[in-house]
Formats: C-alpha cells, sequence, structure tokens
C-alpha cells in the first residue's frame, strides 16, 4: 500500500499532469462540470474503476502465488517488468500506453460523445475516465497483482486512486511547472525500482541463491 500510495502521489505529479490535463479539459466544458460535486463524483468513479482493476488482478496475483514452483519465476519477471516502468517513467524506454495508440484514440471519442447531463453521468464518466490505457495505472496495477490478495488488491489500487487527486485538482497550475514533474518522475522511478528489487531478491531467495530476509515479522524477500 505504501508503494501504492507513493507511485499516486509522485508519478501523478509528473504523468497524470500530462496525460489527464486533456481529460480536465474536455470534462470542463461540460456544464455539469460547473457544479463542484459534479468533480467529486467523477473522481470517486474513477477510483471506483481502480478499485474494481485492483480486486481482478488481486484475485489473479492470488491464484498465480498458490502454486509453489512459480513463485521464484513470478517473483523475478515482475521484477523486470518494475525495472522497466521505473525507466519508462524518466523517458529511457517508451511508456506502456504508447503501445496501444487506437485505444487511446477510441477512448477519446467516447468521452468526447459522452455527454453529462446529470451528476449521475458524471459519475459514470470517471468509471470511463479509469479505463484509459495509462503506464502509471499499469505500474500500480503491478502492486496489486504481486499482493497475492484480491482484497489487498482492491486496497492499494483504491489508496493510489485517492493519491493521485491533488495533482489533478491542482492540474492548471502543474501544467505550466517543469521542475516538479521532473523531480517527482525521478522519484516514481525510485519507489518503483526498489519494488523491484524486492521482488527480485524475493525470487533469488526461493531459488535458494541468496537467503530470505526478514525484519521482524516482516518478510522484506
Amino acid at each position: 500500500m505504501t508503494a501504492s500510495f507513493l507511485l499516486g502521489l509522485l508519478g501523478s505529479l509528473g504523468h497524470c499532469v500530462g496525460m489527464c490535463s486533456a481529460v480536465i479539459i474536455l470534462f470542463d466544458r461540460q456544464p455539469i462540470f460547473r457544479n463542484k460535486l459534479a468533480w467529486v463524483l467523477a473522481h470517486a468513479g474513477r477510483i471506483t474503476t481502480y478499485s474494481i482493476l485492483g480486486l481482478i488482478f488481486g484475485a489473479f496475483g492470488q491464484t498465480l502465488w498458490a502454486f509453489d514452483s512459480l513463485q521464484s519465476i513470478l517473483s523475478i519477471l515482475f521484477a523486470l517488468i518494475a525495472f522497466y516502468m521505473a525507466s519508462a517513467f524518466i523517458g529511457l524506454t517508451p511508456s506502456p500506453e504508447s503501445l496501444f495508440p487506437n485505444l487511446v484514440r477510441h477512448w477519446g471519442n467516447a468521452i468526447r460523445t459522452f455527454k453529462s447531463a446529470s451528476l449521475l453521468t458524471s459519475y459514470l464518466l470517471g468509471l470511463l475516465w479509469g479505463l484509459l490505457p495509462c503506464g502509471l495505472v499499469l505500474t500500480a496495477l503491478l502492486t496489486a497483482v504481486t499482493s497475492t490478495d484480491a482484497f489487498q488488491g482492491m486496497l492499494n489500487m483504491s489508496v493510489f486512486g485517492i493519491a493521485t487527486i491533488p495533482s489533478l485538482i491542482a492540474v492548471k497550475w502543474l501544467t505550466v511547472k517543469s521542475l516538479p514533474r521532473f523531480w517527482s518522475r525521478s522519484l516514481a522511478s525510485i519507489v518503483m525500482m526498489f519494488f523491484g528489487f524486492q521482488f527480485a531478491m524475493r525470487g533469488f531467495a526461493s531459488l535458494g541463491l541468496i537467503d530470505h530476509f526478514m525484519l521482524g515479522s516482516i518478510m522484506f524477500w
């Protein structure tokens, strides 16, 4: 949950501001969003989608981790994915959402044609917002999978979504601030690299190459 919170808080300063600023502008053009409650419901819808995705991915991880023989392989695989995501944050590798240009375009068309006439539809728009193909969300879903528990995966994604709200509220101010975005991307990358390192060590320990590391009752790897 700590990794999910830090990813949401730090990653949103750099990634979400660039990715979601167009979404916020699209919403802002709709009369219903003059009501502040509409924005609350839109964010609630977005977090609802993240939570449902976290539940699904957490259950998937729980199923995978039930096979002892797969744990070491999965840990190393997730570590490699985490390192890739970390490098994408700082521009060394392509961001994952760039792999789905058609999906992003179709999503944008759906949002533009969806007219919000009531507070309920602002919540529905928020649900669609949560389905926007996004590298930061995909990274957060990695923490849901590795939580190896459906409920914990849902909590991780809920915490992630809540942590992105401050940056998205301040998006108009943050879009012109390059320094916070640079440092936030770097810090989010460090968080993800630490997460990847932890899982790489867990995989190596499962293979018997190194010893497991315990701090009290908490197993770091």
